[in-house]
């Protein structure tokens, strides 16, 4: 069974997934947990780190794994055009367990909530642009002019053009640049 101090992030990866608008991949999963911690200042304690696809610790998939191991949450492997990839549902045991997950979760409610209604639509792609545009903002040299920013994300990411990632950064900077606190 999931030990306690790991049930806030069973309860927020539960309810990324019960609210999300279609079933979310590992890489939503991730992301989402990403920027609400980054973000929204939720203390989920993971160490993100930049990888492939983003920031990523390897944790949140452990987390989504454990809770789909005790039936909290299913996980389907799916076909693409260009490959495959998961999508997590809510598994058989979540809705005797919903009760004790909203409340582990009750405090941070309207931050998964945000975090939801600003990014749950969002593809893989586009949500790994963004959480990189959060993570280089948030890198040692905490990049606030927009070009350094653009620059800096191209670096990371070339296969995004300085035109996107620039339309990007402008599209979400009031509501999510403008409040990160880098923790």
């Amino acid at each position: 069974m999931i030990q306690s101090k790991d049930m806030l992030r069973t309860s927020v990866l539960a309810e990324f997934v019960k609210r999300a608008p279609s079933a979310p991949g590992r890489t939503g999963l991730m992301k989402f947990a990403y920027l609400l911690q980054s973000v929204r200042n939720v203390p989920l304690g993971y160490r993100f780190r930049l990888y492939n696809y983003g920031p990523y610790d390897e944790q949140v998939l452990a987390d989504a794994n454990e809770a789909t191991s005790v039936g909290l949450l299913e996980s389907k492997l799916v076909t693409y055009q260009r490959g495959y990839g998961y999508e997590f549902s809510l598994g058989d045991s979540f809705e005797e367990s919903e009760g004790d997950l909203k409340k582990l979760a009750l405090d941070f409610d309207s931050d998964i909530d945000w975090v939801m209604k600003k990014f749950g639509h969002e593809s893989a792609s586009r949500l790994e642009l963004i959480s990189t545009i959060v993570f280089a903002l948030c890198d040692k040299q905490r990049r606030r002019d927009p070009d350094e920013l653009k620059d800096r994300v191209h670096e990371i990411k070339p296969h995004f053009s300085k035109e996107v990632i620039a339309e990007t950064i402008e599209e979400i900077s009031a509501e999510v640049l403008d409040c990160i606190t880098c923790k």
